[in-house]
């Protein structure tokens, strides 16, 4: 991801009154946007299901933390994480309740799979995004960004035992999803 539309959007909104200012500022925007763009771009695709609206969700969450940087403080980068996530989460289910529209964008496969085939890969892609949005949070933060289930708790704002029935269901769902389309392929 590139971070030089964030420049001058978050530089416009702030005044500085020294160069010094600026180069601080460009420089934790490249620090945060090389280190998170891509978990929050994941997460907004897992969300939403489109490749446009995850690009211009990842400007908003960053421009989003500059623009409170000063009333936001983090102890470690996973906390700091943690909030860039819920905050994309949050973010992605406002653009789709007010689209009104549908959960999922057709045709639209994410990049990050680990499975053998390109063919596997957009099964198992077209699969998942048939799941219910809560279903594909939870799959996306436990096997993408390899949160545990405490810290999809926080994330979600939910009990530790209603995401681990949530990862439950969603492998569940999956496995008889891929099991189906199997099954159709082999006719």
């Amino acid at each position: 991801m590139q971070s030089n539309g964030l420049y001058i959007r978050v530089i416009d909104e702030r005044l500085f009154k020294t160069t010094k200012e600026v180069t601080a500022l460009t420089r934790d925007i490249d620090y945060i946007v090389d280190k998170f763009s891509d978990d929050i771009y994941r997460a907004a695709l897992a969300v939403t299901g489109s490749v446009h609206e995850a690009e211009d969700i990842v400007s908003e969450v960053i421009i989003k933390y500059f623009t409170r940087q000063g009333e936001l403080f983090f102890n470690d980068d996973e906390h700091l994480k943690a909030w860039l996530l819920r905050t994309t989460i949050n973010l992605s289910k406002d653009l789709l309740r007010s689209a009104g529209r549908r959960l999922r964008a057709e045709n639209e496969v994410s990049a990050s799979s680990d499975f053998s085939s390109p063919d596997m890969q957009i099964d198992v892609q077209n699969a998942i995004n048939r799941l219910d949005k809560k279903y594909r949070i939870v799959l996306y933060l436990f096997y993408y960004q390899g949160c545990k289930t405490d810290e999809i708790a926080d994330i979600l704002g939910t009990s530790k035992g209603t995401v681990t029935s949530r990862l439950k269901r969603a492998r569940e769902k999956l496995k008889l999803s891929l099991s189906d389309y199997e099954k159709e392929m082999s006719v």
